[in-house]
């Protein structure tokens, strides 16, 4: 069930903390009067209903989600099944009747709201129309690694900000001025900083290795000036590398 198997070092206290938490949040729904709704025939009553049911369905997911936090990860329950916990977990779908991307979204929502509820309460967070971004709240913190940055996005981003803020952390990773080099410049097989040639190959060196490093050095060039760092991803064969001294000798001699 991919992020099912992830796990956080809370305390039974911890999530009875966090439950308490979850219910002050959700509020009392003692005082909904589902079935005058139902029957009303006055537009701004039907409205009002409309609107109060959406609003703690909203709130309950979050309840669902410890619930089935609580379920999984206490052996004490999932075990009266029958099941080991990677068959229970397995089952959960088909024994709850819930798709297994909710059940996935509704753990890591239930993990991080339990590993940070104190500070979520502080920040006065509501939990109504905000299930989409605590479903995404653990992959934040992860991606952006300050909890206290993801906490303050949570609490303040709509859904859309909060979904570009996080989202900038999966870039690729360019230069720190992370600007492209307008310096850089390749003229046929001749490498230029600026007005300076930056690489000399000696005329000595066989053809094809001269190919073959004036296509690296193009390559590095081109990486460079896109504003990226250049990386070796891949090591030369053995026959490569035992030409590497005897090229470098050559490379030295013809300079």
């Amino acid at each position: 069930m991919g992020r099912v198997t992830r796990v956080i070092d809370a305390t039974v206290d911890q999530v009875n903390e966090a439950r308490q938490t979850a219910l002050a949040l959700a509020g009392d729904s003692a005082q909904m009067n589902i079935a005058d709704w139902f029957y009303s025939d006055n537009l701004e009553e039907i409205e009002n209903g409309i609107r109060e049911l959406n609003k703690f369905s909203s709130k309950t997911w979050v309840l669902s989600g410890i619930l089935i936090y609580t379920l999984i990860y206490n052996e004490s329950l999932y075990s009266q099944s029958g099941l080991d916990w990677y068959e229970y977990s397995r089952q959960a779908r088909e024994r709850l009747g819930i798709d297994n991307r909710e059940i996935t979204e509704q753990l890591g929502a239930a993990r991080f709201f339990i590993k940070h509820h104190k500070a979520l309460e502080r920040r006065n967070f509501k939990l109504e129309g905000n299930n989409k971004k605590l479903a995404r709240a653990e992959l934040a913190e992860k991606l952006c690694g300050s909890s206290t940055e993801t906490l303050e996005h949570l609490c303040n981003d709509t859904y859309t900000e909060f979904k570009l803020w996080y989202s900038s952390f999966k870039q690729k990773p360019k230069l720190e001025n992370d600007r492209k080099r307008t310096d850089l410049r390749i003229n046929g097989d001749r490498f230029y900083i600026g007005k300076t040639e930056a690489v000399k190959f000696s005329d000595k060196i066989p053809e094809a290795d001269s190919k073959k490093l004036k296509d690296c050095m193009k390559a590095i060039f081109k990486i460079l000036a896109d504003g990226y760092e250049p990386a070796i991803i891949e090591v030369y064969d053995k026959k490569e590398a035992s030409l590497m001294p005897k090229l470098r000798d050559k490379y030295r001699k013809g300079r």
